[in-house]
């Protein structure tokens, strides 16, 4: 690999550090640990720059990491993979619907767990690269969207007329992670108003149905919609 790629690892067990430290060498990784969940949190909503990847223990010392994650203020929206001792087939499940790329059981094989990150690491970059470039085709400033917003953008691309089910969107986006009802509300009414400076918009087509679309195809019907939507989203 040609450039440092940092690593976040969620893990309570203070001695399992030197063999991360191991398996991932300083010259090719940067390891940031933490001890807890809450420790987690707080830096992940304050860093700018966040990891490539995050690696996470299930059982932590102030939860369950998939319990605490649903219960969190945060939307995860780094990839991330975890380990556990557990090998039962609906705890490898329920990991799989919450969003996480892999799970790795303890005792973990070092090479093993180095081959997959880096194989996910790659797919990582592979996916942001098609990201860009299907952003680049509409000319979008992405610096000023959240990563959340990206991913809303680029699941209209699922559909040929780039038409979703507000449920499809949310599958797309948070996985099987339960949600506010109202969450998706108040992303898509941001996520307009940015929009509209690059001449796009969502527009509401009824039934739970959002289209994106060119804002300078019919103006008048996407003003209206934001209006509709800003109520629902505020409300």
């Amino acid at each position: 690999m040609l450039s440092t790629k940092k690593l976040w690892i969620i893990e309570d067990m203070i001695d399992l550090q030197p063999i991360y430290k191991s398996i991932f060498k300083s010259e090719e990784y940067n390891l940031i640990f933490f001890k807890s969940f809450n420790e987690f949190k707080n830096n992940y909503l304050q860093q700018k720059e966040l990891p490539e990847l995050i690696i996470a223990d299930v059982m932590l010392e102030d939860g369950h990491f998939f319990k605490l994650l649903n219960d969190s203020d945060i939307t995860l929206n780094t990839p991330y993979l975890v380990i556990s001792s557990s090998s039962d087939l609906e705890d490898f499940r329920g990991a799989f619907q919450a969003g996480a790329i892999d799970y790795l059981l303890k005792p973990f094989n070092k090479n093993e767990v180095l081959a997959k990150v880096e194989r996910h690491l790659i797919n990582i970059e592979e996916k942001i690269h098609e990201t860009s470039k299907s952003l680049d085709a509409l000319n979008l400033d992405i610096t000023l969207y959240t990563n959340k917003e990206i991913k809303i953008i680029e699941s209209f691309n699922i559909s040929e007329d780039k038409r979703l089910h507000r449920n499809e969107i949310t599958k797309v986006i948070w996985k099987n992670v339960a949600i506010h009802p109202n969450t998706l509300d108040v992303h898509i009414y941001n996520l307009r108003k940015k929009l509209k400076s690059d001449g796009y918009g969502i527009k509401s087509v009824g039934n739970g149905f959002f289209k994106f679309i060119d804002l300078e195809i019919n103006p008048k019907q996407v003003i209206m919609s934001q209006d509709s939507d800003a109520h629902n989203a505020v409300k």
